[in-house]
């Protein structure tokens, strides 16, 4: 069974300033760093021909990021996709109403084409760009605990030109069903928050124990289908669900279909397997081992954790109960 999200994946240039982005611009922990070697089990592992780079694991609070330096990708041009691009084009960092998390990340060198904006949802938003042009969401939420003072992990977001093939995919993954659909646009204020123009596009959402999942599909401009993106290629590459029980999950896979990187492999402190979905893009299932101290139970057991759930749930209770 799939119990959360472990972490997205971005492949990156330079390791070392994309560490440093995270941890000064949103409190991000290094967990573990660690080369990765040109074997032949990495090599089928990643489906690349030299699979030789460096990895880090950044713990956040209710979720973590991978970061990638492959050397194949030493001489590649960096280059910034548009958030109606298919693939995993962002991931959504939350704080409170104000402009602490977007200014901190802007000082890391963050480029921003619009200050933090609202949508009519009482919620705040704006999408910021890594120092090599990766899509970051920052959401500001009025229910922020005093006590946290730290950003946390709140989704990851995939652009499809099929919305509803590709999020009734991940529910199949997740075993969770997609709670909410909506369309939206054109207007001002879509177009603000998105850097676009008479925007309109639909969207969905599941949950996924310690996060969620968000799915968009852009009418205008235009979502389209973009070629299978190779475990190498720079940018958002990969999301990590967490299994309690990775054999049976790959064998429910198998029987949906679904195409798996084989073999099933230990790496570090779990077992690990990467697949693709109906678009192409990479995911990945994952069992810690007993070593490991990066898992979704410790994610949801820290006191900040449960500070964010207390709050959000007592904010959100008078609406739930009318």
């Amino acid at each position: 069974m799939i119990t959360g999200i472990h972490h997205t994946g971005l492949v990156v240039r330079d390791l070392d300033a994309s560490i440093d982005f995270f941890t000064k611009g949103a409190d991000f922990e290094v967990a573990s760093r660690f080369d990765l070697a040109d074997t032949a089990i990495n090599r089928t592992l990643f489906q690349l021909a030299d699979a030789t780079g460096r990895a880090a694991l950044l713990k956040g609070t209710l979720g973590c990021i991978e970061l990638f330096e492959f050397t194949v990708n030493a001489s590649n041009v960096i280059r910034c996709p548009e958030i109606f691009e298919a693939g995993i084009r962002h991931v959504c960092l939350q704080g409170g109403m104000d402009n602490v998390l977007f200014g901190r990340m802007v000082a890391q060198g963050a480029t921003a084409h619009a200050p933090l904006s609202g949508l009519g949802t009482g919620n705040l938003y704006a999408y910021i760009r890594d120092r090599e042009g990766n899509i970051i969401e920052i959401e500001g939420v009025p229910w922020k605990p005093g006590d946290v003072t730290r950003a946390w992990y709140a989704h990851t977001a995939i652009v499809t030109p099929a919305i509803d093939r590709l999020s009734e995919f991940y529910a199949m993954v997740t075993g969770s069903p997609v709670h909410r659909r909506g369309s939206f646009g054109p207007g001002p204020k879509f177009d603000v928050v998105g850097g676009l123009h008479d925007a309109r596009f639909h969207g969905s959402w599941l949950r996924a124990g310690n996060a969620e999942l968000e799915f968009w599909q852009y009418l205008t401009p235009l979502t389209e289908a973009v070629p299978p993106r190779a475990m190498s290629d720079l940018g958002w590459n990969h999301v990590c669900f967490e299994s309690n029980d990775i054999d049976s999950d790959i064998d429910r896979l198998r029987t949906a279909g679904v195409e798996l990187h084989l073999p099933v492999s230990e790496f570090g402190n779990a077992r690990i397997v990467f697949c693709r979905d109906p678009d192409g893009n990479i995911f990945e299932l994952l069992q810690p081992n007993e070593q490991a101290t990066v898992n979704v139970a410790a994610l949801h057991a820290g006191s900040d954790a449960v500070l964010l759930r207390a709050a959000k749930s007592a904010f959100y209770a008078p609406t739930a109960a009318a």
